[in-house]
């Protein structure tokens, strides 16, 4: 029987997972210093001068929450470890405390607050934590309903029965062909695996180099089914049923770094709405002035997992010409570009609205630029430069990326501009971090101040 993975619910499970497990922790900490507040100073909230307990909440509670995602205290896993998750979650509130204490000092404010109250609610916090994991693993999965399975199987010509009930697709029903590395096709198997977390592939021994390369475009884990590894046993390898598998793509990002790519996303979208209307407002006007057409640009692009989105962009042709395909590359004195398009193509504004694809989902503020389906490198699609372009696509595109700052961006007139961009955009996704990301931010303000075209 074929049957389909319903990515979007399991998303949906998996955020209220989160939210549970995080309110419970933070009605933890909050009713940790509030008791320790009417202990010690002997009132709930103390008396309006004295709200020692709240003050040390507030102070701790935003930074425990940060570190407790980064650190791994929630998800699926947490669940069947609750030992091992208390450990993490007394280590991200011990990190969480030493930060308090470090404002405090700088602050000059350790006389104005309860010393003994601090040390009482640190005491509850830390038995509470513990003592609310295994009250959460047996808790939470009856509220939020049983995980469905985060594994999908593709049998692709040969014999597989699995042993346990689990989401199987067929690939030739499906149309799908590892051989065909073309948008297409990359975008029809993204289709069938939905948001699974890890893909499986059955395959003969002669398709597992089409089968890797066609994995390794998708945001899940890549696996492939090797039963002649089995007279090797034991072996470093994975398994699935009882079968050994070789991982051909390990999936760039966990679940909690995608949530936290996705709120500084959001953090830094929502800001940059408002301070850029301004100049969205004045560009409009100008576009709407000085030609004929709509002020936006809406262009197919491939996004994470090679999806197709919808791109936005401000408007620089001439709307009678306009290349929604991206078939002919924009060149010097280019006709088809107005006056004012020439501008803002030159300063990099005519990308300010994928703002908004940010905010909808369809893109990060860093990551790979996306692109479209039939732009080429000199006299080649992109796909058929380099096998590895589509790994390139197992994570969200973004604005801005390691390949702009170091200044691989405009045309590809020759193979050699796809494969130095490509180059940087598997070093992004392969080394990524919050960190790294801020950094490409910062680095891509530096190249705005400092050149004309970016």
């Amino acid at each position: 029987m074929i049957t389909q993975q319903r990515g979007p619910t399991l998303s949906a499970l998996r955020v209220r997972l989160y939210l549970i497990s995080l309110i419970a922790d933070i009605a933890i900490l909050f009713a940790a210093f509030a008791l320790a507040n009417l202990l010690v100073i002997g009132e709930f909230v103390g008396e309006p001068a004295k709200p020692h307990g709240l003050v040390m909440f507030a102070m701790i509670a935003p930074v425990y929450a940060l570190l407790a995602v980064q650190a791994g205290v929630y998800g699926v896993r947490s669940l069947a470890t609750p030992r091992a998750t208390a450990m993490r979650a007394c280590w991200a509130l011990m990190q969480a405390i030493m930060l308090m204490l470090v404002i405090i000092y700088f602050g000059k404010i350790a006389e104005q607050l309860s010393r003994l109250t601090f040390l009482v609610g640190v005491g509850f916090s830390m038995a509470g934590l513990v003592a609310l994991r295994p009250i959460l693993a047996r808790v939470v999965p009856a509220l939020i309903g049983e995980m469905p399975a985060v594994a999908v199987m593709i049998v692709d010509g040969v014999p597989f029965s699995p042993i346990t009930q689990t989401s199987v697709l067929d690939a030739s029903q499906l149309g799908i062909d590892p051989a065909r590395h073309d948008a297409e096709m990359a975008a029809r198997l993204a289709a069938a695996v939905g948001h699974a977390e890890r893909v499986i592939v059955a395959c003969p021994s002669a398709r597992i180099n089409d089968w890797s390369i066609a994995l390794k475009s998708l945001e899940a884990r890549g696996e492939i089914l090797v039963p002649e590894l089995m007279r090797f046993a034991p072996a470093k390898l994975d398994e699935y049923e009882r079968h050994p598998t070789l991982v051909v793509a390990g999936g760039p990002l966990q679940y909690r770094d995608r949530i936290i790519k996705r709120l500084f996303d959001m953090i830094v979208a929502s800001a940059g709405t408002v301070l850029l209307s301004p100049i969205f407002i004045a560009v409009a006007i100008a576009i709407k002035l000085t030609s004929p057409g709509p002020v936006l640009f809406r262009q197919p692009r491939l996004g994470r997992d090679a999806r197709l989105f919808s791109i936005y962009k401000f408007r620089t042709m001439r709307a009678d010409m306009t290349d929604h395909a991206a078939a002919q590359l924009t060149q010097r004195s280019d006709p088809r570009v107005t006056r004012i398009g020439g501008f803002l193509r030159r300063t990099s504004i005519d990308e300010l609205p994928q703002i908004f694809n940010v905010l909808k989902g369809d893109m990060s503020i860093v990551g790979p630029r996306p692109h479209a389906a039939a732009a080429k490198a000199a006299d080649k699609l992109y796909w058929e430069v380099d096998d590895r372009y589509w790994q390139r696509h197992c994570i969200k595109p973004g604005i801005t990326g390691l390949a702009q700052v170091r200044g691989h961006r405009g045309a590809t007139n020759v193979h050699q501009d796809l494969i130095d961009r490509l180059q940087s955009d598997l070093e992004y996704v392969t080394n990524w971090s919050i960190w790294r990301d801020i950094r490409i931010v910062l680095a891509t303000l530096r190249v705005l101040v400092h050149d004309k075209a970016y």
